[in-house]
């Protein structure tokens, strides 16, 4: 009763692709497989619940390799087998994606925690994580050393640490981090490339010589030592101020300002000012005030980065000029009544010549 379903001689169903693979690119994506049925004419790579698809001819190359697209998004491809007769294979699932605008917008240069020289033919720089999930692979960081030549140098993502001992002093250096999504190169993805045009002097070349007050072990001295786990904690009211002999005449062209959190269970300690302000000095004596900015002086903790007009100078004042609130962390920290002044570092940023 079954005999009008049955087919004679069978269905002949060909042998699906093997090897299958993709190599993300921008917009698009390559698809690669091996053709191991010898009877297969064409294969046939389907996407969009199969309303998209592309047909390619199958000769005697047997190692198949077609660049399709995409717009950027995730994909599923179904890769399918045909011989001459029309007969198929079953379909091979591939899960994809191709990058684009989007994914290009969030790309950045590997991020610097540090870049310190010490005038010595040295550039020490301290590196932030990499970003291995966007497919961060390693920079290339290029440099002029003290023959006047560009020098380029590989730094991997697992590196946290680059010394450099013949760098040619006040040049600008280029951070270039290179991208693929899976490692596997279709497109090599660099974000735009921006010189550094700053640099921070080496702390050890200059100290804190006055300053308004301190308490105890928490001196002022913490305040410009390269040491931002340790404090400055001053014992008078505002305004509070320190200043510091760079030890040499620089342009300087801005100041980080790093919170203290020794007390805070690492939140930025709150007993700080809403208001600074940053001066220069070449003698020690006539002073040009650069800049006075508001100072966010809440609980989250990151650092404070201030650029003020390219100045020579060899003496810098950092004062805290007012505090007008300041969030309660605890009974004695924070507070309408908070006084005192708390903070942990500050780095002095150079301009680097183009």
């Amino acid at each position: 009763m079954f005999k009008e379903y049955v087919v004679e001689g069978g269905i002949p169903y060909l042998g699906s692709v093997m090897s299958l693979k993709a190599r993300i690119g921008i917009n698009r994506v390559e698809v690669g497989f091996s053709v191991v049925d010898l009877s297969t004419t064409k294969v046939g790579i389907y996407w969009n619940d199969y309303s998209d698809s592309i047909m390619i001819d199958i000769g005697q190359e047997r190692s198949i390799k077609k660049i399709i697209n995409l717009p950027e998004g995730d994909y599923s491809l179904y890769v399918k087998s045909f011989d001459k007769k029309g007969n198929s294979s079953n379909p091979v699932e591939l899960i994809t994606r191709s990058v684009g605008e989007n994914y290009l917008a969030v790309l950045t240069h590997r991020n610097i925690k540090s870049k310190v020289t010490g005038f010595n033919n040295d550039l020490t720089i301290q590196w932030e994580i990499a970003d291995p999930y966007n497919g961060a692979r390693f920079t290339d960081l290029i440099y002029t050393n003290i023959e006047n030549e560009e020098v380029t140098l590989k730094v991997e993502n697992g590196t946290s640490s680059t010394s450099i001992k013949d760098y040619k002093p006040g040049t600008r250096f280029k951070r270039v981090t290179y991208y693929s999504p899976d490692n596997e190169w279709l497109d090599t993805i660099i974000p735009p490339v921006i010189p550094e045009s700053s640099l921070m002097i080496d702390k050890k070349l200059g100290k804190v010589i006055t300053y308004s007050s301190q308490q105890g072990s928490n001196t002022a001295a913490n305040y410009y030592n390269g040491n931002n786990t340790d404090m400055w904690l001053t014992s008078g009211n505002y305004p509070q101020f320190a200043t510091i002999d760079l030890g040499r005449v620089v342009p300087v062209s801005g100041f980080n300002v790093w919170p203290s959190f020794q007390q805070t269970n690492g939140r930025a300690d709150p007993r700080a000012p809403t208001r600074i302000k940053f001066e220069v000095s070449l003698n020690n004596v006539e002073w040009i005030t650069l800049a006075e900015y508001p100072y966010d002086n809440s609980l989250y903790y990151f650092t404070r980065e201030f650029s003020v007009p390219v100045t020579d100078a060899r003496y810098v004042r950092f004062t805290g000029v007012e505090c007008t609130q300041s969030p309660v962390f605890s009974a004695s920290i924070g507070g309408p009544g908070n006084k005192v002044m708390n903070l942990a570092e500050l780095d002095v940023l150079f301009y680097l010549n183009e």
